[in-house]
């Protein structure tokens, strides 16, 4: 009974990580989508010129380096990754980039 017992115990722990790690990629393409609506809708400039404001350094491109910016920006915020952030996450954005625009006249 008790190698019945592990078995189950066992299965449970598989199922709940692969949860976690669905729920973790789900989040992460809609972070990902959320990244690419804020893209357009501010004309971000291709390239990587933004990768050290707006990520952590080790990002190839504009893109992903807010994509990590939206990852972070959801998480202080508090707000869930749905389109309902999208006009937080924009304000935020314009108001992280105007500061890096003052720091860069200065």
């Amino acid at each position: 009974m008790k190698n019945l017992d592990d078995v189950v115990m066992a299965h449970t722990g598989i199922e709940r990580t692969l949860h976690v790690t669905m729920a973790g990629k789900n989040r992460r393409r809609v972070e990902r989508r959320l990244a690419e609506s804020l893209a357009a809708a501010t004309n971000l400039a291709k390239g990587d010129a933004l990768v050290m404001w707006l990520g952590n350094g080790d990002e190839a491109t504009n893109l992903e380096a807010l994509a990590t910016w939206v990852s972070n920006t959801l998480k202080q915020l508090n707000l869930d990754a749905n389109r309902q952030a999208i006009p937080h996450l924009l304000a935020e954005l314009e108001r992280t980039l105007w500061a890096w625009e003052d720091q860069a006249w200065q």
